[in-house]
């Protein structure tokens, strides 16, 4: 059988890890939608820009920053072999 070796074990639980967190941070901002419209509506800054346009730039970021991140720690332990 093959057997896969213990670093793709360890990006692949990453990934996971990583995945699962960005699904959240994206269901958080879904129930905010659905059971909390008074509060997305309301405008974060004085400009009249609602929350929910910085809190869907946010899931965005941190889709971008969970990416970095897995980028990075797999290309450290790749440049180590």
């Amino acid at each position: 059988m093959n057997r896969i070796p213990a670093q793709e074990d360890e990006r692949v639980a990453l990934g996971m890890v990583l995945t699962v967190l960005q699904v959240l941070t994206y269901l958080s901002f879904v129930a905010a939608c659905c059971f909390a419209p008074s509060f997305i509506k309301g405008e974060a800054l004085s400009n009249g820009v609602p929350l929910s346009f910085f809190m869907g730039l946010g899931v965005i970021a941190i889709g971008a920053l969970l990416t970095i991140v897995y980028v990075s720690v797999t290309n450290r332990t790749e440049g180590s072999k």
